[in-house]
């Protein structure tokens, strides 16, 4: 697993792709949503300002806290390859 290391620094979101199952941050970061959390994230504004925790949970490690919205989501880090503005999925 890759790890993140701009935890605890405000991001905003950049964009979302598949119905808020990608959220790319700012830091062109991106990140998988877990599904039970997606729907809330599909709604979720560019531009809301983006806090990330490390968990040490395992399926999902990183939380994502929507300072704009009020609402977490947990997530992947996916990696910081990228192809056309799309994540590399493993």
């Amino acid at each position: 697993m890759t790890f993140y290391e701009r935890i605890r620094q405000e991001h905003w979101l950049q964009d979302k792709q598949d119905e808020g199952k990608i959220l790319i941050l700012n830091d062109d970061s991106p990140w998988e949503v877990n599904p039970k959390d997606q729907l809330l994230t599909k709604l979720w504004l560019r531009g809301s300002t983006i806090m990330i925790e490390y968990t040490e949970k395992q399926d999902y490690p990183y939380v994502l806290r929507n300072r704009t919205e009020g609402e977490v989501a947990r997530a992947n880090f996916l990696s910081e390859v990228r192809l056309d503005r799309r994540p590399f999925l493993r």
